[in-house]
This record gives C-alpha cells, sequence and structure tokens, in this order.
C-alpha cells in the first residue's frame, strides 16, 4: 500500500495553495469532537449556513438516495443520516465552494460536474452490490477522489496540457505521468487536502492510491478494496457516458473488479445502462 513520509508533506504545504478549513467546519469538527455531540446543536450550526444547508438537502433528496419522501428541513436530515453523515456532506459541500476558478487552469463547473457523477454513480453501485458499504463514504470518496487535480491546475500552467496527454496514454496512469513531469501527482496532493480537512484516515488512503492498478491482485476482501473497486466502476462508468469509451485504469482491473464484487459482464452492462440517471 502507498504512503506518505513527513518530508513529502512538508514540501506540499510550502509549494501549493491548498483551501483552509473554513469557520464553519472548524465549529462542526469541534462539536463532534465532544464526549457526547449534540446533533440539534450540530444541525443549528449548520442552519446558519443557508446555502450549505441547501446543498446538503438537494444531496440527501436526490435520486441516488431514494428517498420515500423528500427533506425540507436541515434537522431532520440530521437527524435521518447522522452526525458523521450530515458532516461528512457539510465537508463535501465547503470543499466544492473553497476553490476558486480564477485560481485555476480548469474549467471548475466541469470538474465538479464529474466529480458528482462520479460520486452518485459510486453510490448507486454501493447499494446494487452485496456488501454492506456505507453511502455517505462512497459519496465523499467519488467527490473527491481527484481533488489533487484543482491543485495541480492552480500550480502548474501547462497541467492542461499534461492530463490531456494522459489521457492518450492509457499504457500509463496520469499519477505516473505527472511524476515525470512535476515529480509530485494528483493523488499525493488529494491526500493532502484530504488530511488537511480532517477527512476519514480510510478516504485520505483511498484517494492516494486511487491510480495504484496493483491494489487488487491480492484480494483480502478489506473494506477498502471494496471501495475502490466500486469507485475505479463508478469512474469507467461515468467516463463512458460522456466519451463512449472505457477509462484508463478499466482493462488492467475489470476482472479483479468483477472478482470482488462479485458481478459479470450482464450486471456491469445493467449498472452501466441504469445509472444514466444519475449524470448531469
Amino acid at each position: 500500500m502507498l504512503t506518505i513520509d513527513d518530508k513529502v508533506i512538508a514540501d506540499i504545504g510550502r509549494g501549493f495553495s491548498v483551501p483552509a478549513q473554513p469557520e464553519l467546519l472548524l465549529k462542526l469538527q469541534s462539536l463532534m469532537a465532544e464526549d457526547d455531540p449534540d446533533i440539534n446543536v450540530i444541525a443549528d450550526t449548520i442552519a446558519q449556513d443557508v446555502a450549505v444547508s441547501a446543498t446538503v438537502l438537494k444531496t440527501i433528496n436526490s435520486p441516488v438516495y431514494g428517498l420515500a419522501r423528500s427533506i425540507a428541513d436541515i434537522h431532520k436530515a440530521a437527524r435521518y443520516i447522522g452526525v458523521n453523515g450530515i458532516l461528512s456532506l457539510v465537508t463535501n459541500t465547503l470543499i466544492k465552494r473553497s476553490f476558486k476558478q480564477n485560481d485555476c487552469g480548469i474549467a471548475l463547473e466541469e470538474f465538479w460536474t464529474n466529480a458528482s457523477n462520479i460520486a452518485n454513480t459510486n453510490v448507486f453501485i454501493g447499494k446494487s452490490i452485496k456488501q454492506p458499504l456505507s453511502s455517505d463514504k462512497l459519496f465523499s470518496i467519488g467527490l473527491f477522489h481527484d481533488c489533487g487535480i484543482p491543485v495541480m491546475a492552480m500550480k502548474y500552467d501547462d497541467y492542461t496540457e499534461t492530463y490531456e496527454h494522459a489521457m492518450k496514454t492509457p499504457s500509463e496512469t496520469l499519477t505516473s505521468i505527472e511524476e515525470s513531469i512535476y515529480q509530485v501527482n494528483h493523488a499525493t496532493l488529494g491526500y493532502y487536502v484530504a488530511s488537511s480537512w480532517r477527512l476519514p484516515k480510510d478516504i485520505c488512503q483511498l484517494i492516494l492510491c486511487h491510480h495504484d492498478r496493483t491494489f487488487l491482485n491480492i484480494l483480502t476482501n478489506q473494506s477498502e478494496q471494496y471501495y475502490f473497486a466500486t469507485l475505479k466502476m463508478a469512474e469507467n462508468i461515468v467516463h463512458n457516458h460522456k466519451h463512449f469509451r472505457d477509462a484508463s485504469d478499466w482493462a488492467y482491473l475489470q476482472d479483479s473488479i468483477f472478482t470482488l464484487l462479485d458481478i459479470d459482464e450482464e450486471d456491469y452492462q445493467d449498472l452501466l445502462e441504469d445509472s444514466a440517471d444519475f449524470q448531469d
């Protein structure tokens, strides 16, 4: 499994512009750190930010969550998905909002739309397989696995060209191409962003490893491998809907993913077809 030493983290902190945690998130993390977090106080704190509350409610009421009735109140939402779930959705919203287009060389609206499609598809896949996986974790991993890409694009003026070159070179991973040019890659930067924002350690580790084509070589049935497998399938499904071809990593991972998730090509094609409803 990939790891990062302290020197790499220190170098990233000095050399890259990483959005700081906003005050709302710091308040929520402080409340969560209490011995017995009060879900009503947490909901009251979230409700003070109308835009965040609206985005959280929109996510919960989206078709991918499949609620029998819509939820129109942040307090009900917090009780429905719990304190950890609501904190996860708020963090998702705030990270997206923290990146500014003027500082970035890629189109952030398109980037986050694609990330949201992957997140929603990841939740959909998680509900369709036999393993019980957390919808909140599936959504967060799907949304933020590539969060290092905007950081790269803010630092390097030629990053768009590098990214496009990588998309045309499926024999190499995007991270390996980034490393050869910049001596750093977006997965490492994404790990740093996620860690800085105190996302759960397992999510940070998956962000770091999400381009590792050997991650499933030895199937251990560990939870991280199930989340990795659903993410890579969600990536490929969204890539197919957008570009009508497989993503670069898929050929190297498909057989292992099918084995781990106990599905076949017919099951996959059903997921591909049914997931069209979750694409913006």
